[in-house]
């Protein structure tokens, strides 16, 4: 169990962490005590897989919702959704063994959506900074551009997440991980991933952002619908990144603690609790999309509290309308 423990600290996703740490908690222990340590990381996945799903479905059902950033909303519900699938096949591969093709598929789902989020984060922050600084631009560019830039981010998203899908394979005691060739390329793709799946994209972030609300608050007086919306969008952009700064950042600490030294930093407990932290991600977003967004409260409102909703209240207001008008074929 030493010698395991000892091999746990030379990857560096937190999901290879996880992996050991259940599969080794369901041969220690009771299968009922096995059972209960998964009962958090099942509801986690529920919650998740049902609020993505449900955002999806609103996003499609209503032709009112499709303006360019629900267009990048609806690829982060779509990724938050792999994800969660992501966290089932975890849960999984305790009952029965992941074959090689399964556990392939579970890191290219992994370091898809790792990627992804923070990009489509990025991408959402642009969008608002063209439509202050350069409206007529902005109107020009529309939904198609969006899915086909979307696009592009899922296919970048692929491509940087290759080095680490490769070097996954299934151990000798059934564990799907990632085994790097040494410590040392542990470190550097410990690196690179910290650096473009977080930090990089967050600096841009906050620079657009910054940008975007010095313009706002001069152009504030105007109080238009076109305003509105932006600073809706805004506020909603910087709530949702902060979020993930809160639920990625333990988990980024944690890998590169583990890859700078060989020695354990923290008990089995603080890897269990850490590894759950970015699944809640996922769970929480859809929660946002509702308090923060008028056109996603609407909806909720009428499903959950059984409002009835006049044709006229949607959520769609005169500037979303122009905004469809002028990206209609």
């Amino acid at each position: 169990m030493e010698e395991d423990m000892e091999d746990l600290f030379n990857f560096s996703f937190i999901s290879d962490n996880l992996t050991f740490l259940l599969n080794s908690t369901y041969d220690f222990y009771s299968p009922n005590d096995s059972t209960k340590a998964l009962i958090p990381f099942i509801i986690v996945c529920l919650v998740g897989l049902l609020g993505n799903i449900l955002v999806l479905s609103i996003i499609l059902w209503s032709k009112k919702m499709w303006r360019t950033m629900n267009v990048f909303v609806f690829c982060l519900a779509l990724g938050d959704l792999l994800y969660m699938l992501c966290l089932l096949i975890l849960v999984i591969e305790l009952m029965s063994p992941l074959g090689t093709f399964l556990c392939i598929l579970y890191w290219i789902l992994t370091a898809l959506t790792t990627f992804s989020d923070v990009y489509f984060l990025a991408i959402m922050s642009i969008s608002v900074f063209l439509q202050m600084y350069f409206p007529a631009f902005s109107k020009k560019l529309g939904i198609k551009v969006a899915a086909v830039t979307s696009l592009g981010i899922w296919i970048m998203s692929l491509l940087l997440a290759i080095p680490f899908f490769v070097y996954a394979h299934v151990d000798e005691y059934s564990n799907c991980l990632i085994h790097w060739p040494d410590n040392f390329w542990n470190i550097v793709f410990t690196s690179y991933r910290f650096a473009l799946a977080f930090l990089a994209p967050l600096i841009l972030i906050t620079v657009f952002l910054i940008l975007t609300q010095c313009r706002v608050r001069r152009q504030d007086q105007t109080m238009d619908s076109t305003m509105t919306v932006v600073k809706e969008d805004v506020v909603m952009i910087m709530v949702l990144s902060l979020i993930f700064i809160i639920f990625w950042l333990p988990t980024h600490v944690l890998e590169i603690m583990s890859g700078l030294t060989s020695d354990r930093q923290f008990s089995d407990g603080s890897y269990y609790a850490i590894s759950i932290v970015p699944y809640l991600k996922s769970c929480v977003y859809p929660f946002v999309y509702g308090f923060l967004s008028r056109g996603f409260k609407h909806w909720y409102n009428r499903i959950f509290c059984c409002r009835k909703v006049h044709e006229g209240d949607g959520p769609q207001k005169d500037s979303e309308r122009q905004e469809d008008k002028s990206t209609a074929c």
